[in-house]
C-alpha cells in the first residue's frame, strides 16, 4: 500500500509550518511514506498536488497543514469551493470570495475513515476534534482541488485532510513533549 502525505512550507514571515516539521519528523517513523511539503502558493500547491497524485498513484492521501491557535488535531470533514485569503500566499497572490473551481459543487467531504480515526485518537487520549471549516485559504484550496481531481479522474482512494496545532499550543502529556504526541497521533 503507498500512501501520500503532504503539508505545507513556510508562510507569512514564519520560519516554519507545523505541518512540515510533522511530516518530517513521521518520515523518519515510515520511511516508506511518499511525501511532498508544497509551497504556500495558490497556483504551484495544486499543480503539484496533481502531478504527485499521477506520478505515485497513491492507495490513500492525507494533507497536513497548521492551523494556528488550534488546541486540537483537527479532522476536516468538508472542503469549500470558495477561496478568501485573509493574507496573500508567497507569490503575493490575495484572492476575494471567489470559487475555486466555477461550476463545480459547492462543497466536498473526506473520504477518510473520519469516525474510526477521531474515536482511536480520543482512546489513547489524544486532543481531537472534527471541524467543518478548513478556512479558505491554501488548506482548503488543496482539500477541495484533490477530492474534485480525484472524483474527476474516477479514482476511489482515502482522502483527507488534517488540521494540526502548533506544538506550543497543543496540550501534552508532560513526560512527551507536544511535537511528539502529535507524531503519534498521526
Amino acid at each position: 500500500m503507498t500512501l501520500l502525505a503532504t503539508a505545507f512550507g513556510p508562510f507569512a514571515g514564519r520560519l516554519e509550518n507545523a505541518s512540515s516539521l510533522a511530516l518530517h519528523e513521521l518520515r523518519k517513523t515510515f520511511p516508506a511514506l511518499r511525501t511532498r511539503i508544497l509551497p504556500v502558493d495558490a497556483v504551484v500547491a495544486p499543480a503539484r498536488l496533481k502531478q504527485a497524485l499521477r506520478s505515485i498513484r497513491p492507495d490513500g492521501l492525507i494533507m497536513l497543514g497548521e492551523a494556528a491557535g488550534s488546541k486540537t488535531i483537527r479532522l476536516e470533514t468538508t472542503a469549500w469551493n470558495e477561496l478568501d485569503f485573509r493574507i496573500p500566499d508567497i507569490a503575493g497572490r490575495q484572492f476575494c470570495p471567489r470559487p475555486i473551481l466555477r461550476g463545480s459543487a459547492v462543497s466536498l467531504s473526506s473520504t477518510l475513515p473520519l469516525e474510526k480515526i477521531h474515536n482511536q485518537l480520543q482512546a489513547t487520549g489524544h486532543a481531537i476534534s472534527y471541524s467543518d471549516d478548513p478556512g479558505r485559504y491554501l488548506c482548503n484550496q488543496l482539500f477541495y482541488v484533490a477530492l474534485d481531481y480525484l472524483e474527476r479522474n474516477s479514482i476511489a482512494i482515502p482522502t483527507g485532510f488534517i488540521h494540526l496545532p502548533l506544538a506550543q499550543d497543543y496540550p501534552t502529556n508532560r513526560s512527551v513533549d507536544a511535537l511528539e504526541q502529535i507524531i503519534r497521533a498521526l
